[in-house]
């Protein structure tokens, strides 16, 4: 039999941020930016900012209206990135098979494992308990036969359990399902959600009931999956986590078409995956830059490069993407730089090279300030390529 667990961190980005600064506990946090500047949205926000109404990939501005009095951060996500790792290499050296499906989300499967571990439930029980005390990060636990009901149990049941666990019975998954209103099922967003309800389908038991063929009339190859997942049908496994092959960084913005902004944030972004490359100790020879009008349109390019984990090499490629791919006028919601193609250990390369050396020293400097302080207490003057 099939044991499948999900761990998730509650509000992970504020919680890292409370264990930071303890004066934060008990108030309402966003993770964000600065709603007096107007742009991006909601990452991450307190259960306590969440009763006025303040919920993720909110807009910031709405969210400050909602609430003026919550403490608005704009995020410190080298510290998130840390936490997030530390999870995953505490979960990698005391279970046997682990998938991070995000940066606040996991899963273990424990299948097999009463013979040397005993019953696998409370094997996970203490899991979730060594977790939260070694990164004192609050951590709720679903357990159950396959990845679909665990997902699920931990955000009903375990999130609002104040031993933080849930645990779904075998055989017993239809009936753990059937009262859940639709929105509880992953896959199914806002617009979905309103068709099934024009529909008179409120639950997932109604939606159960609902034979395939319906589903697939109105869903196409979706509505089959749906049915499925009425039922508590997964047969999806837990595929062990691999090494990161790109690194990334995006921002959101308001809508814009100013280009000054965008170049800027251009180069903050590249800035920053280029920090995360060295950390690494990677270097990148592939570059692509995304970019999500307002009218949700995406378009992405890549350029291939030299080996490199300098902020403004990956910047000049990205301005150079930039200008292929921005070609309608039509305001810009969303940027992102990935950088592929990683390589180990070139700094070998520059060993006997005195201009490459005391460029690597400028960068590692820059790298310690910018972990000490902030990410933008040292830059470079902005740049913009005609």
């Amino acid at each position: 039999m099939n044991h499948i667990v999900h761990l998730d961190i509650d509000t992970f980005f504020v919680s890292v941020e409370r264990i930071l600064d303890p004066k934060l506990e008990g108030r309402p946090v966003i993770v964000g930016g600065n709603p007096l500047a107007g742009r991006g949205v909601v990452a991450s926000c307190s259960y306590e900012a969440r009763q006025f109404g303040v919920h993720s990939a909110q807009p910031i501005r709405l969210a400050h209206r909602l609430c003026p009095k919550a403490i608005f951060l704009s995020g410190n996500y080298l510290h998130y990135s840390k936490y997030s790792q530390t999870v995953s290499q505490i979960l990698k050296e005391i279970t046997p098979i682990r998938e991070q499906a995000s940066v606040d989300e996991f899963y273990i499967d424990l299948s097999r494992t009463e013979r040397y571990r005993g019953d696998a439930y409370v094997w996970a029980q203490e899991i979730r308990k060594t977790l939260n005390g070694e990164t004192h990060l609050p951590i709720s636990c679903g357990f159950s036969t396959n990845k679909l009901i665990s997902k699920i149990a931990t955000s009903v049941k375990a999130k609002h359990n104040p031993e933080r666990h849930f645990k779904v019975e075998p055989g017993f998954e239809r009936q753990f399902l059937s009262p859940l209103p639709i929105r509880a099922m992953p896959g199914i967003g806002e617009k979905m959600e309103e068709e099934l309800r024009s529909f008179g389908i409120d639950r997932i038991g109604q939606l159960a009931q609902t034979e395939v063929q319906t589903l697939q009339r109105l869903f196409g190859k979706t509505g089959k999956a749906l049915s499925e997942k009425s039922h508590g049908i997964d047969y999806s496994s837990v595929v062990e986590t691999r090494e990161q092959q790109a690194h990334s960084r995006q921002t959101t913005f308001d809508n814009t078409i100013d280009v000054a902004l965008l170049f800027a944030k251009l180069q903050s972004l590249a800035s920053e995956v280029a920090q995360d490359l060295r950390r690494a100790k990677k270097f990148t020879s592939k570059v692509s830059l995304t970019l999500r009008y307002s009218d949700r349109t995406i378009v992405s390019k890549m350029m291939s490069c030299a080996y490199t984990n300098r902020d403004m090499d990956i910047y000049h490629l990205a301005v150079k993407l930039f200008k292929k791919l921005w070609t309608r006028s039509v305001q810009v919601q969303q940027l992102s730089i990935a950088c592929s193609q990683l390589l180990d250990d070139l700094e070998q390369q520059y060993l006997f090279d005195d201009a490459e050396q005391e460029c690597a020293k400028v960068y590692s400097v820059m790298d310690l300030l910018r972990a000490k302080y902030s990410k933008s207490i040292i830059g470079f003057a902005n740049v913009q390529l005609r």
